[in-house]
């Protein structure tokens, strides 16, 4: 039998962007594991250039979906009245969220793990 689950790694705050009609959201969220990585690809077009990311979320913490901006700890409350120039390009540590995934334990979701790959 597996023991407690453990989330020692999980020390790290996060800020959650959401577009939302004509607002942007924005949540502080403790208690994370966030990784991430500024990824260049090339080709005949030119080069493009993403943010790659991993977060590890509490079960019972802030809710996360597709299309999400996540900020490397607290992120600013003004200055981002633009959802559309608000882009990982501009903003290290600024990922967008493409999938979300909850993870169960015992029949109850123990955390979410969310990225961009």
């Amino acid at each position: 039998m597996i023991g407690v689950l453990d989330y020692s790694l999980c020390d790290q705050t996060v800020t959650v962007y959401r577009k939302q009609g004509d607002q942007i959201l924005r949540q502080v969220a403790d208690g994370c594991y966030y990784t991430w990585q500024e990824k260049q690809e090339g080709d005949e077009r030119g080069t493009r250039r993403e943010t790659v990311c991993q977060l590890i979320l509490p079960g019972d913490g802030v809710q996360i979906h597709i299309g999400d901006r996540i900020y490397d700890g607290i992120g600013p409350e003004i200055g981002i009245e633009d959802w559309g120039a608000f882009l990982p390009v501009r903003f290290p540590g600024l990922a967008e969220i493409n999938y979300v995934t909850p993870c169960y334990w015992e029949g109850a979701v123990c955390h979410i793990e969310a990225g961009r790959k």
